[in-house]
């Protein structure tokens, strides 16, 4: 079961991601590209679609991976700002909460009564 709280390192990946990876790609990215150790618990990874349409959260618990993916309806997530010394950078949880939940919409279009 995913259950994300304040007590979890947040680490955003800052570069492209095939977002038709699963867990185990996923987890190659974190341990290759952002020199972090996937099966640390105490870690959650996030990857955003280049699109920014598609979140996908990596955690791991309980000897078990598990993916989380988000995607909204209309609209794209925010990009943070980010340490451009860095591919990835921590977040707070906060930061967290408001990037996952804040949405961008370019245009919304209705359709005409019948």
């Amino acid at each position: 079961m995913l259950g994300l709280s304040a007590t979890y390192n947040y680490y955003l990946f800052n570069g492209n991601v095939d977002m038709r990876k699963g867990i185990f790609r996923l987890r190659e990215v974190v341990r290759n590209t952002m020199g972090q150790n996937p099966d640390d618990s105490h870690n959650v990874f996030i990857f955003m679609a280049k699109s920014r349409k598609i979140v996908k959260l990596l955690h791991f618990e309980r000897g078990f991976y598990v993916l989380y993916e988000k995607r909204p309806l209309m609209g794209k997530f925010k990009k943070p700002l980010y340490d451009s010394k860095t591919m990835s950078y921590q977040i707070s949880w906060a930061d967290m909460v408001y990037f996952t939940e804040s949405l961008v919409i370019n245009e919304m279009r209705l359709s005409e009564a019948v």
